[in-house]
């Protein structure tokens, strides 16, 4: 199975708007970190708006959500932990009779 980040990181490196000059992905322990190394006249704020404004088009129609953080500067340039999760909701009926049950919607 393609990991949907993977797709994403695409997407932000054929962008034509970028403000940065390289961006790749890295993945420790199921969790994907973002490295940037940002362009000449581009600021950590300009990459945050940039990297929020692409990934709510890439979830657009989806049940998805994301979540940017970030975590440090080295020398490789900007680190950020990224991640596309589906929202903490049941998608199955457990037999308990849950307020919030699955088969009481619709």
């Amino acid at each position: 199975m393609r990991n949907p980040v993977e797709d994403f990181v695409k997407k932000l490196n054929s962008s034509s708007n970028r403000p940065h000059d390289k961006l790749s992905l890295r993945q420790y322990a199921g969790v994907s970190f973002l490295y940037v190394q940002m362009g000449p006249s581009a600021s950590r704020r300009d990459l945050e708006s940039f990297l929020q404004r692409e990934a709510e088009c890439f979830i657009r129609g989806t049940e998805w959500i994301y979540q940017f953080a970030y975590i440090r500067t080295s020398a490789a340039g900007l680190i950020y932990r990224f991640q596309l999760r589906v929202p903490d909701e049941k998608s199955f009926c457990c037999g308990n009779q849950c307020v919030n049950c699955i088969l009481l919607q619709k």
